[in-house]
């Protein structure tokens, strides 16, 4: 290919890439935070309490799945050499997961099958960035990754926001409701599933069906699986020579976690202690995702000036100061504002601590090296909401947990202190995502 024509390419393959971070986040917005958990809290749950409990465990649960299972697909498509079929695999059952949510009626025969279904749902959806995230390195310079992963979070986020307002104009806002759906028997929240779903699979097919290239291996699967497997074992020795991917892990269970958790309890917060109503719910995720999305498009260009290390450290700090204050918090518009500002913080630690995973890998084991990192980032995931919940169950307060995310990001940002980074030297990329 000519110099232009390679260009033109890394461009498609970097919109693409992008793309899919607007289309997935539709998931977290609509369906862990802003509508369907206050719907489940609200209409399915028997009270706020069991109810925010009942969810973390859920995600609890999903996060079993993926610790189990990230590390042995990131070895297996390391190994087969092809990413984007294992990514639109994943992608497909979050989907399809998630659609099947629009059955839950408004009583509390409908949780069991609520919750099996985000377990499943959201377990798809995570080990999808796996090979989401290993792509990364086969679209952007590597002298370019911790701004184009800024700004794969800031389209995901800003994704997040379309959703989110397509949501409150198709399906909240209209009385009587749209489409021939019963307001009486909340079908109008019932249908945001499939709207989240037909986002998701719209925006994830340009990525998945015209990704970067990619070459099979053409080794047999039970070669490739128990190879893989031996070879992550291997890996996993020789942490002891990499110590900082070695650090870096162990404070990536810690800190992603809180960041996780603070995402799932915040809305149920907003709900079921401060009696958001569905409107201001949705705006109030506005607030948050339009913060994050600046945050993550602002600081990942200073990712790759000052080190992603650096804008880890300082955006963890800033979220454990800010949300031991929100712990303490009485009024609506106090906890609403202080939660915009926290938020900003959000999207640099979640792009920071992609990128600097990939400078810390070598190039041939990086998507092995991804799914132990996502594997760090779920290890500790069914700990976070269940300790969280296990707190508000013993105290019946919904806010307590917040102490708790608050010490597992302290933990991660002093686990951070010693990796050693590794940057690019800093020049022109030559590729961008707007």
């Amino acid at each position: 290919m000519s110099g232009p024509a390679r260009q033109r390419g890394r461009f498609r393959h970097i919109v693409f890439w992008c793309l899919y971070d607007w289309g997935n986040s539709a998931f977290p917005a609509v369906i862990l935070s802003f509508v369907f958990a206050p719907y489940f809290l609200n209409n399915i749950a028997r009270d706020a309490v069991s109810g925010e409990a009942q969810w973390g465990f859920a995600i609890s649960a999903s996060g079993l799945i993926i610790a189990l299972l990230s590390p042995v697909l990131g070895a297996f498509a390391d190994r087969n050499g092809r990413r984007r079929p294992w990514l639109g695999l994943s992608s497909l059952i979050a989907i399809l997961a998630t659609a099947a949510m629009a059955l839950a009626r408004p009583e509390p025969g409908s949780a069991l099958m609520v919750l099996a279904l985000l377990a499943v749902a959201n377990a798809a959806f995570e080990l999808g960035y796996v090979f989401y995230n290993a792509i990364l390195a086969e679209v952007a310079p590597k002298q370019a990754l911790g701004r184009i992963s800024g700004f794969g979070w800031g389209a995901g986020y800003l994704g997040s926001l379309a959703a989110l307002g397509l949501v409150l104009v198709l399906f909240i806002t209209p009385d009587p409701a749209r489409f021939g759906l019963d307001r009486a028997g909340m079908e109008h929240l019932r249908a945001t599933p499939v709207f989240t779903a037909a986002w998701f699979l719209l925006f994830a097919a340009p990525l998945v069906l015209f990704g970067p290239a990619e070459r099979s291996s053409g080794a047999p699967a039970s070669v490739i699986v128990r190879e893989g497997l031996a070879d992550l074992w291997a890996t996993l020795k020789s942490f002891r020579h990499s110590p900082s991917i070695a650090w870096f892990l162990a404070a990536h269970m810690f800190f992603i976690d809180g960041v996780n958790t603070l995402f799932v309890f915040g809305p149920l917060i907003a709900v079921g202690l401060f009696g958001f109503t569905e409107h201001e719910i949705l705006f109030f995720g506005v607030t948050i995702y339009l913060a994050a999305g600046m945050g993550a498009f602002a600081l990942g260009w200073l990712d790759d000036l000052v080190g992603a290390k650096r804008v880890l450290i300082g955006s963890i700090a800033a979220i454990v100061v800010l949300s031991v204050i929100l712990s303490q918090v009485e009024g609506k518009a106090l906890f609403w504002a202080l939660a915009g500002a926290l938020s900003i913080f959000f999207g640099p630690v979640q792009s920071a601590s992609r990128s600097l995973m990939l400078r810390l890998s070598p190039e041939e084991q990086r998507t092995k090296l991804l799914g132990i990192y996502a594997l760090a980032g779920r290890a500790t995931a069914p700990l976070g909401p269940a300790a969280v919940s296990w707190v508000i169950l013993q105290t019946g307060q919904q806010r307590a947990g917040i102490l708790v995310v608050a010490a597992f990001l302290v933990a991660g940002a002093l686990l951070l202190l010693p990796v050693r980074e590794v940057r690019a030297p800093a020049q022109n990329a030559g590729a961008r995502c707007v």
